[in-house]
């Protein structure tokens, strides 16, 4: 994408060199309506994000202080939520 191109590209959209590929990938969010955003990334993005949540998870259960209850309850259902859609996706596992 040459720098006329970037005009075009929403502010909220991030731009970042691919490791694997060496080509520029965008992250781009978009807020559907009030609330309700659509996250357009790659697999190995989505993985990354996945996995942090898990880790966030784990670590939220295991804190001296556990944190509020609604918190862990809310990264639950997400991340049961993500399990359940990936699963009617068929494809392979993002973020363990």
């Amino acid at each position: 994408m040459d720098r006329a191109d970037d005009r075009d590209v929403p502010e909220t959209t991030r731009r970042a060199r691919s490791p694997v590929t060496g080509h520029n990938a965008f992250v781009r969010i978009v807020r559907s309506r009030e609330n309700v955003f659509t996250v357009t990334a790659t697999g190995q993005e989505l993985s990354a994000l996945v996995a942090g949540a898990r880790m966030a998870l784990e670590g939220m259960r295991a804190a001296p202080e556990p944190p509020p209850k609604e918190a862990v309850e809310i990264l639950e259902r997400v991340l049961r939520d993500f399990d359940q859609a990936r699963e009617r996706l068929g494809g392979p596992a993002a973020g363990g």
